[in-house]
């Protein structure tokens, strides 16, 4: 049985740590991160009830506590969000074949319209669902590649071209894991999903102890430096444009300055 908050709350807790004892007297801590003792205590719940919490046993915390929660493991807005969504996880529905070709003609003209600006317009798996012929550039052999191949999380985890694309890969790479996790929070065993993670997991170590950390962040706006094929590195400002009902982003490149 599926334990996605269980497992949340225990990343999260082994990544926040204490401030560091003072005094003589004190003694260093010999583990990272949070005890569950710490973490109850902090919440003001008891440590059973925050025990039964990781192990699956109590699904559905009120408010107050995952208010509390969040406070304790100093979590971030989009990964106290997460913590929400995992308490009422239902499968969601999937669009159509008919709704699918629609909405990707929609987002092509779209990203069309921006041009000259690189843009793409991504699914709730980072699949390319439709791109101007910028955007596509970035990820340098994508053109050669069928549509449904074209996916940005595969890429910048498995293909060696992204880190010399990408001159900060490793902080893109870590926030396209954070945001697969945050796309996907509604069902997180959505077959689809499993099979990209268990490819990925397969494929790239890196990408398997991201997947672990229960990192979750939207994509939003930040300054990246690209390097082109002439081997110039250019700044360029990227925003994101979340379209929630249809589970859609669009992101655009913009000039740096």
């Amino acid at each position: 049985m599926s334990n996605e908050l269980g497992e949340f709350l225990r990343a999260r807790r082994a990544d926040t740590g204490l401030e560091p004892p003072t005094g003589s007297g004190a003694n260093r801590r010999r583990v990272a991160g949070l005890r569950r003792e710490e973490v109850a205590a902090a919440s003001g719940i008891s440590v059973d009830y925050y025990t039964r919490l990781e192990q699956g046993r109590e699904a559905h915390p009120s408010d107050a506590v995952l208010d509390a929660l969040a406070r304790v493991l100093h979590l971030t807005a989009d990964a106290a969000e997460h913590l929400y969504r995992l308490r009422f996880t239902v499968p969601s529905s999937r669009s159509g074949r008919s709704d699918n070709i629609e909405l990707a003609q929609r987002m092509a003209t779209l990203v069309d319209a921006v041009r000259p600006n690189p843009a793409y317009a991504l699914d709730r798996l980072s699949n390319m669902l439709a791109a101007n012929p910028e955007g596509l550039a970035l990820y340098d052999g994508f053109a050669a590649l069928p549509a449904g191949a074209r996916n940005t999380c595969r890429y910048l985890m498995t293909e060696d071209r992204a880190r010399e694309i990408f001159v900060e890969w490793e902080e893109i790479a870590r926030g396209a894991v954070a945001h697969l996790r945050a796309a996907n929070a509604d069902n997180l065993h959505d077959p689809e999903l499993d099979a990209l993670v268990t490819e990925l997991r397969e494929r790239s170590p890196l990408f398997s102890m991201w997947w672990d950390e229960h990192i979750v962040e939207r994509r939003r706006t930040s300054i990246k430096h690209l390097r082109t094929q002439g081997g110039e590195i250019i700044a360029r400002r990227y925003e994101v444009l979340h379209l929630p009902d249809e589970r859609i982003r669009v992101t655009i490149w913009l000039p740096g300055t």
